[in-house]
């Protein structure tokens, strides 16, 4: 049975963040300097391609039955586009249907990550949104190095991952968690490029097979709706080739503009901000329906930080193997959405349920999520499963799809870590290979340059485990520290493209606002910015559809090419079990023009793109 663990308004904003004082190299200093732009050499464009219907085409039909049929296919690219002649090629997993109507162009379209597999999600898009099937031809695709595409190897001996030291809890800033830290980071970046592939799992090789794939469908331009990591790969593609860029939205912004440390050192922040501000005030509201767990924000913290206390008690003792830093982990994915609330609830109680009667098993079973289930009201139990919460838990009585695995089980690093290590104490000798996955952060340590200089990272680490004490330990040692590879970076200041819509909401747990607002005063001259006050889902268009102000300026922007005159502040809806939208403090305060209640009503739920959302938020953590 799978793990359970398996799983920036104004400039002075910046002094709510975390310094960002990441790049310390001369290089960086200077600024990068943007990679040539290589030829298609004419054999790819020349390869011939074995169509096949998708997989996931009758469930794409099935939740809107006049969808054209999508045909999957796999291409081949080069590995390096920068001398395509010195490496095998690797293939691109795609997926492509034709608009039922006149179509305005190619549109495609990514889900995040790095390393989020959306050969289904422009498809999926499409079933919320059913214009996009009759007015583009739609296209997605797997990102090289992970879902169907030619995968990312990350392999490490047996020996070398028996020999990993261990911690109880990573937010006990001690010298073993230090040395932990730093151990780790050297394996991962050992592991990842031990393949030569694994220097061309980057952001800017990307971008050039989107490229070669609109040049492949003959496209004059692209058309692109990505979230998350997706707007970091967006704003490459528009930086690389703004001649070739048509409607583009970017939702749910990474501060594009500026290196991956930068990204990730608001993460503690803005993590912190989202529990604080809105996840945990939304539990204390709802204390008649949720049983135990406090009737104010101040007795919710107590009560999560009280469970946490015992958890890592527990496994000093060596009675258990439930980690507090893996609960943090659950709840931190889980928040990037607003019905995942409950989820994240029932994550809280279900560990609460364990520290109450450990099981001699030292892992959380069945009586301990069933009973965390009925501790939950009737009306809030309508937003999940008890059938999903099993699954997430690994007790289920029959094996679960790998799709419920992905969607549900939180994929770590510290979890590969463990899988890894069960896998190699079944190993035959010692070097024995382990393939312990495609570790995304590759694409992180290939796209910027990062500071070789590990103290750096672990005073970064202890001094923001102090400052935010729900995860502000996550970002310990990279293993960009120890990465070989030159990084293949950009400087984007988007000459040449035309105007991008950027949306974000207030609250982001994954991407902060000031990030994204910083973005788009770098680049106002081609971007239109649009905020979500009292919102902070990630993913907004059509993923999520939280807020009717910003889903009309998207449809009319992707639909007949209008951006609004200027810069936008729109409402959102309330969040599960709420009649109203709760204010929150935050960076858009008073900015907002909510619309009329009749208009604000939340649509029906994809499952399609909900499974999405929930399995990219799952595989942040890696």
């Amino acid at each position: 049975m799978p793990s359970p663990r398996k799983f920036a308004a104004v400039v002075a904003v910046a002094v709510l963040v975390p310094l960002l004082t990441a790049t310390t190299s001369a290089t960086a200093a200077s600024g990068p300097k943007d990679p040539a732009v290589p030829a298609i050499p004419q054999r790819y464009l020349d390869q011939p391609i074995n169509w096949s219907v998708c997989a996931f085409d009758a469930t794409i039909k099935r939740g809107y039955p006049q969808a054209p049929t999508t045909n999957c296919a796999k291409v081949n690219v080069p590995m390096d586009w920068a001398h395509p002649d010195a490496h095998p090629d690797v293939q691109v997993a795609i997926s492509y249907s034709k608009a039922t109507g006149t179509s305005k162009g190619l549109l495609t379209s990514n889900p995040g990550g790095p390393g989020g597999a959306g050969l289904n999600l422009t498809a999926s898009l499409g079933v919320s949104k059913p214009q996009l099937f009759s007015d583009f031809d739609l296209f997605g695709f797997d990102p090289r190095g992970f879902g169907a595409s030619t995968p990312l190897q990350c392999l490490a001996s047996a020996e070398d991952i028996a020999a990993l030291p261990v911690t109880p809890d990573y937010k006990e800033r001690t010298k073993q968690t230090h040395k932990v830290e730093v151990a780790e980071a050297k394996f991962y970046a050992d592991a990842c490029s031990a393949t030569e592939f694994g220097q061309f799992v980057s952001s800017q090789q990307t971008v050039y097979d989107m490229d070669f794939l609109r040049a492949l469908f003959k496209a004059r331009q692209l058309n692109f709706i990505g979230y998350s990591y997706g707007t970091w790969l967006g704003g490459w593609y528009a930086d690389t080739y703004p001649a070739k860029v048509g409607r583009f939205v970017l939702d749910s912004n990474m501060d594009w503009t500026h290196t991956q440390w930068d990204n990730v050192n608001f993460d503690p922040f803005s993590g912190q901000r989202r529990r604080d501000t809105q996840f945990f005030p939304w539990i204390a509201r709802h204390a008649d329906q949720i049983s135990g767990l406090g009737k104010t924000p101040a007795q919710v913290t107590a009560k999560y930080n009280g469970i946490r206390a015992a958890l890592t008690t527990l496994v000093k003792s060596g009675e258990s193997s439930v980690r507090g830093d893996d609960l943090d982990g659950l709840i931190y994915s889980a928040i990037y959405n607003d019905t995942r609330f409950i989820r994240a609830t029932l994550d809280i109680l279900v560990h609460d349920e364990y520290t109450k009667a450990p099981t001699d098993s030292g892992k959380i079973e069945l009586a301990q999520v069933d009973a965390a289930w009925a501790r939950l009201s009737p009306e809030l139990q309508k937003f999940d499963t008890l059938a999903a919460l099993r699954t997430r838990y690994g007790v289920t009585p029959a094996p679960p799809t790998a799709s419920a695995v992905a969607s549900t089980q939180v994929d770590s690093l510290r979890s590969i870590i463990a899988d890894a290590k069960v896998e190699a104490a079944q190993a035959k000798s010692g070097d024995e290979l382990v393939d312990v996955g495609a570790i995304s952060t590759t694409v992180r340590c290939n796209d910027t340059a990062w500071s070789k200089d590990t103290n750096f990272y672990l005073k970064e680490a202890d001094k923001m485990a102090k400052k935010y004490d729900f995860f502000g330990y996550l970002n310990g040692v990279p293993m960009c520290a120890f990465w070989k590879y030159a990084p293949q970076d950009r400087k984007l200041d988007l000459t040449g493209s035309p105007r991008i819509l950027i949306v974000q909401s207030e609250m982001d747990p994954a991407t902060a606002y000031e990030g994204s607002l910083r973005t788009h005063n770098d680049t106002k001259n081609a971007t239109r910015f649009v905020a979500i006050d009292d919102e902070g889902q990630h993913g907004q268009y059509i993923l999520g559809q939280r807020s009717a102000c910003a889903e009309q300026i998207g449809d009319r922007y992707i639909f007949t090419g209008e951006l609004p005159a200027k810069d936008q502040f729109c409402g959102t809806t309330p969040l599960p079990g709420d009649l109203s939208v709760y204010p929150v403090k935050g960076p858009v305060d008073g900015k907002s023009v909510h619309l009329p209640k009749s208009k604000a009503a939340a649509p029906k739920a994809n499952p399609l793109l909900q499974q999405v959302m929930d399995t990219v938020a799952a595989n942040t953590l890696r």
